[in-house]
């Protein structure tokens, strides 16, 4: 049971199998937390578009256009690179107490519950600007003032791209083979083999890192 200061409506979700519902549950007792725990599908557009033209605007002061290219690819790669494994590890953390039953369903285990719950297919400006001044220090830190803008571009656009194509997937209708490709795959993690296909944007690291399929089961004994 998840009590006082998380709603009542925190469940117990094991290997992150779901039991698919419809509807929008409350996830917190407090109406001010519970309205930022949802978010508008164009948030990350709106926060971080402008933010990804400031920085390749700094990079241009500071560096050759083919610096740029390179930094604005690396960084977009290092981003497909968080995705997956930030999926892979924290969104799907093993259940072993009260402690991580309550994390697994607050960061990712109400979306595997209610997929069809469009207020959270985008994450919550609370969490993703947090997150963004923790990636712009990193940057600052192993790239230095000059050297980090291109790169900070490409990981920040690479994060805007991952939560709109997940949107999409989930509520729109792609028509092209390599969107219905991203679709069978994202929702055959959520409706039959949610410890495989971890790649949201980027289903080709699943391949790479032997997720692609769902690891066999030991039988006992």
């Amino acid at each position: 049971m998840c009590e006082g200061f998380w709603h009542g409506r925190c469940i117990r979700f094991g290997a992150m199998t779901p039991s698919v519902k419809r509807g929008s549950p409350r996830m917190f007792e407090s109406d001010f937390l519970e309205r930022f725990s949802r978010a508008h599908p164009l948030t990350p557009v709106v926060l971080y578009t402008p933010l990804v033209a400031y920085a390749l605007y700094l990079a241009t002061q500071r560096q050759t256009p083919q610096a740029i290219i390179g930094g604005l690819v690396c960084g977009y790669l290092v981003w497909t690179l968080t995705e997956y494994w930030l999926h892979r590890l924290v969104f799907h953390l093993p259940v072993i107490g009260p402690k991580t039953e309550r994390a697994a369903f607050l960061i990712h285990g109400v979306h595997h519950d209610h997929p069809w719950d469009e207020t959270r297919l985008v994450m919550p400006a609370g969490a993703s600007l947090g997150l963004c001044a923790l990636t712009y220090l990193a940057f600052r830190g192993l790239l230095g003032p000059n050297g980090m803008w291109a790169p900070l571009a490409g990981f920040v656009l690479g994060y805007v791209i991952y939560d709109e194509v997940h949107w999409y997937l989930h509520v729109g209708h792609p028509t092209s083979r390599f969107g219905r490709f991203l679709r069978r795959q994202h929702f055959l993690h959520h409706f039959r083999e949610p410890a495989s296909r971890f790649g949201v944007s980027c289903p080709w690291l699943d391949y790479a890192f032997g997720s692609s399929v769902a690891p066999r089961r030991r039988d006992p004994g």
